[in-house]
């Protein structure tokens, strides 16, 4: 039987309680076609609300992982019917998921960098620039420098010309911001963000100088290396 724990009253939110059921589906606690608990027997198991709890329904439902249906309640969708995509930050752990989604980078962004070489404005570059210039001067990675990793990833999807891409990498780059966190915990050497910068900066010059092929490569080896120092095996993506 699935179990729940109950929230600490510091942080009655309904986003930590969507995530703890979503945790439970990740984990196959939940299989597609399950009910989940009632709202009143879930607020008695969270020490909350039901008023919190139907708002973390809502949201799931919101996501497209649950459904209502009459009679049952709130029932678990199968992921082949979920109308969202969603990257799930607590079941990255999992063995394979991090993989998945460094091989998912690598089909998306590479060709993005590619689209970009050929289709990128004045303006792109400029964003390109400014998330770069963000690396500079520390060592560390910081939440500003996080979100100018992210920065710089979502200028090239945006360069990219494509609306769809774009926001699917806009989507995956505020979820590996937590990777790079991990990153920073493992990577033995000072050098983590001027790395990220030098690779970043040769993604830059192949898109500004209209190479596709060299901007292939360079998110390629970017990709690459972001795997390496996290220690996640990925399946090559061919360059061609």
């Amino acid at each position: 039987m699935t179990e729940f724990r109950e929230v600490r009253r510091s942080s009655l939110l309904p986003d930590q309680i969507a995530a703890d059921i979503m945790a439970k589906i990740s984990d196959g606690e939940l299989l597609p076609g399950d009910t989940l608990p009632t709202e009143h027997a879930l607020a008695g198991t969270f020490g909350v609300s039901r008023n919190v709890v139907r708002e973390a329904i809502a949201r799931l439902r919101s996501d497209g992982i649950v459904e209502s249906r009459q009679g049952r309640g709130a029932v678990v969708k199968p992921i082949s019917e979920r109308e969202t995509f969603r990257v799930d930050i607590h079941s990255l752990g999992k063995s394979g998921n991090l993989a998945d989604l460094f091989e998912l980078r690598g089909l998306l962004e590479i060709e993005a960098a590619g689209l970009a070489a050929v289709r990128r404005t004045s303006l792109d570059i400029e964003e390109m620039c400014k998330a770069i210039a963000e690396l500079d001067g520390d060592f560390q990675f910081d939440e500003r420098r996080l979100e100018a990793d992210a920065a710089f990833h979502r200028a090239v999807g945006k360069a990219a010309g494509n609306a769809y891409l774009y926001g699917i990498i806009c989507y995956i780059s505020s979820r590996l911001k937590e990777t790079t966190r991990v990153t920073s915990n493992i990577y033995t050497r000072d050098d983590l963000v001027q790395v990220t910068r030098n690779e970043h900066l040769k993604i830059l010059k192949s898109i500004e100088a209209g190479d596709r092929a060299g901007a292939r490569k360079a998110m390629a080896a970017h990709i690459g290396g972001a795997s390496e120092r996290l220690k996640v095996p990925v399946r090559s993506v061919s360059l061609l």
